[in-house]
């Protein structure tokens, strides 16, 4: 009887599933908290209501940038270019500054047009240090982990003040989040592989 019941017992247990391993970092059980920031065309986007059920491709920049924040535009650009018609739609692409005293809704949309990066630019249209808006775009950095600081005339300082003459410091990457809103891969800005960022996404798209 005890054997029947060994027996029995191992026929119910499954096996622990094995864990996806990305080519990107993986990241293990983030959730996305809903926001609402401004777009470039000055009008407010959800996540909850925006990119349901979908892929979000996530990547943090600001317009100032003239190193790496072109070229990981230029790699989105290159992977939307690459899906199909039913991949787009489950697909969302999204760009969120991270110099939201510079990147009003002009200058965003003005580096969105001009780089045509046919997706949503969010931003905020109120940077003063303790409002609203500025509460809501520091806790999207903080929680999708944007490393993120200020260089201020020889100095360097926390991003939750309004700057002068500054240069911003940022360690960011673009985060593949899956339909169900929990993010999945971190791809760092220096190290993208386009064909295995594909790859990753592709995969989240059968979730």
């Amino acid at each position: 009887m005890f054997l029947a019941g060994t027996l029995l017992l191992a026929g119910c247990v499954a096996p622990d599933a094995p864990r996806w391993e990305p080519n990107g970092e993986f990241i293990d059980s983030v959730k996305v908290s809903d926001f609402t920031l401004q777009t470039s065309e000055d009008t407010p986007w959800t996540y909850s209501e925006n990119a349901s059920n979908t892929t979000l491709a996530i990547a943090f920049l600001f317009t100032n940038c003239i190193d790496i924040c072109p070229i990981v535009t230029h790699n989105m650009k290159w992977v939307q270019s690459q899906l199909n018609e039913e991949e787009l739609n489950k697909t969302t692409f999204l760009t969120i500054t991270v110099d939201p005293w510079r990147d009003n809704v002009t200058t965003l949309h003005q580096w969105k047009t001009g780089s045509k990066s046919q997706w949503t630019h969010l931003t905020v249209t109120n940077n003063d240090s303790d409002s609203p808006e500025m509460k809501a775009i520091q806790d999207v950095w903080v929680n999708f982990g944007v490393g993120l600081s200020i260089e201020e005339a020889g100095t360097n300082s926390s991003a939750r003040h309004h700057p002068g003459d500054y240069t911003v410091n940022h360690s960011t990457g673009t985060i593949l989040v899956d339909r169900f809103g929990y993010q999945r891969v971190w791809w760092g800005d220096n190290d993208w592989i386009l064909d295995l960022f594909l790859e990753d996404l592709r995969y989240l798209h059968t979730l």
